[in-house]
């Protein structure tokens, strides 16, 4: 009998032993991880020694999305579980785990970095929680935010702040204009092509910024309606009113220009394919607001590009096997901001095609070149609209200039770009219409303000942008 039982020991140890040496592989997958349940993208832990592996990284929690279980290879064929039903773990638990073939997973109830051991040789895990040390994945960095344009319309958008913002410190401000495939109501496809890169732990530490990502809804085109019927640059129009879409970004972006802690000197705009279009577009319209911009396989008509944007540093991207976009848009995109007096970067990649943009949020200076951009000029006004006889107006210095031609009582409002009145002034009293009248504005803080002016029956506006 003692011979049996010895037997049976030996057999049971040894075989455990051998299924443990067996694995030489152990993957990680749920809805809890990046991979989620497709087993093609498992996540490889690593082996330190025979049946012992370990993992760190980033487990998310929510309905249906905390699970998560182990596999022998990319494939269902075997798995590995928790023991006598589903386990919600504990950090520091030990738990036990089998190679039957049940459906018994473990359950994360608090989302963070984690480090997750594993010994097959004794059949046990153990999930340590760790401070957030790790990269956050996009869908769970960046939060979900939506707004409302003037006209009552919603722009979904993503949002992504500093890890830790400092009270009276300012921040860059980072635009990312995504593709046509990524347009719709989800609020996440949007993240698909660079959200990832902004997300990494390093980058939010080494350049802390806000960076919102807007999504484009599904019946529009980012910088033109309709959408057009050629991408090839040359046969998109020159004149052409802000279209719904980029409207909305515009009315977006006017939201954070207007908070304390946005630096307006570091106002950068960026995207891909239709976001690169939309790149060249929203500098085009308001290169006041921007001190880079870095289209990737976008295009515009290059009529479209004159000095006002040579405040602005360029960078622009194209893969010169692009069967997407043609890449005569780009190369006359910058012929023409170099006449123009920019100061612009032109990088080519041959071979590939239009993806060019996974090579180039792979470059290692993406970011710092991006970041270290700030805009040059001091201050600088531009009239917005003014009818005939209507009072023309500048200003510098603190001090608005108006030529009126005096036909009744001068009014100046002073706006905030949020819609605020912050200053009026009422004059009776024009006097000599041949010099300027002067009028001392309080003091302002770098930002971007409105000033409407009124001279009787006549009216026009003045846009100030302070940096």
């Amino acid at each position: 009998m003692k011979k049996i039982i010895l037997l049976l020991f030996s057999i049971f140890f040894w075989g455990n032993v051998a299924i443990a040496t067996d694995y030489q592989n152990l993957y990680l997958v749920g809805s809890a991880t990046q991979a989620g349940w497709d087993t093609n993208k498992a996540i490889e832990m690593i082996m330190s020694e025979t049946g012992v592996f370990s993992w760190e990284g980033y487990l998310s929690t929510g309905t249906n999305n905390n699970e998560l279980k182990f596999i022998k290879a990319r494939s269902w064929a075997e798995s590995i579980n928790a023991v006598d039903g589903h386990k919600h773990f504990e950090s520091e638990t030990e738990y036990n785990l089998a190679y039957k073939n049940t459906d018994y997973k473990f359950f994360v109830d608090d989302a963070g970095c984690y480090r997750i051991s594993v010994n097959l040789n004794t059949m046990k895990v153990v999930f340590t929680r760790l401070p957030d040390v790790c990269d956050i994945p996009a869908k769970e960095a960046y939060t979900r935010e939506i707004f409302t344009s003037s006209n009552g319309e919603i722009l979904n958008y993503r949002k992504l702040s500093p890890i830790q913002p400092e009270v009276g410190k300012k921040y860059p401000l980072v635009i990312f204009m995504h593709g046509a495939g990524e347009r719709g109501l989800d609020n996440n496809a949007q993240l698909t092509h660079g959200g990832e890169l902004f997300a990494k732990k390093f980058n939010r530490e080494t350049y802390p910024a806000y960076v919102l990502f807007p999504q484009c809804p599904a019946q529009y085109f980012w910088a033109y309606e309709p959408a057009p019927t050629s991408y090839n640059a040359t046969t998109f129009p020159v004149n052409s009113v802000l279209a719904p879409a980029q409207r909305q970004v515009k009315e977006l972006i006017d939201i954070y220009l207007a908070q304390e802690d946005i630096d307006v000197k570091r106002v950068y705009i960026t995207g891909v394919s239709m976001g690169g279009m939309a790149t060249f577009d929203m500098v085009c319209r308001f290169p006041e607001i921007f001190a880079a911009a870095v289209p990737i396989c976008g295009g515009v008509n290059t009529e479209r590009i004159n000095p006002s944007v040579k405040d602005v540093y360029w960078r622009i991207f194209h893969g010169d096997a692009d069967g997407v976009v043609p890449l005569s848009n780009s190369r006359t995109a910058h012929s023409k901001l170099m006449v123009s007096g920019a100061e612009v970067e032109y990088i080519e990649y041959p071979g590939v095609n239009h993806d060019v943009w996974n090579n180039v949020f792979e470059r290692e200076d993406f970011l710092p070149w991006l970041f270290e951009k700030i805009k040059t000029t001091t201050s600088s006004s531009t009239p917005l609209s003014a009818q005939q006889d209507a009072p023309k107006a500048y200003y510098k210095d603190n001090t608005l200039y108006v030529n009126t031609q005096g036909n009744g009582i001068l009014e100046i409002s002073l706006y905030s770009i949020t819609g605020q009145l912050l200053h009026n002034v009422i004059d009776k009293n024009i006097g000599d219409k041949s010099v300027p009248k002067q009028y001392s504005l309080p003091l302002l803080h770098n930002g971007i303000y409105l000033i409407k002016i009124q001279d009787g029956f006549h009216q026009s506006s003045l846009k100030i942008f302070l940096y």
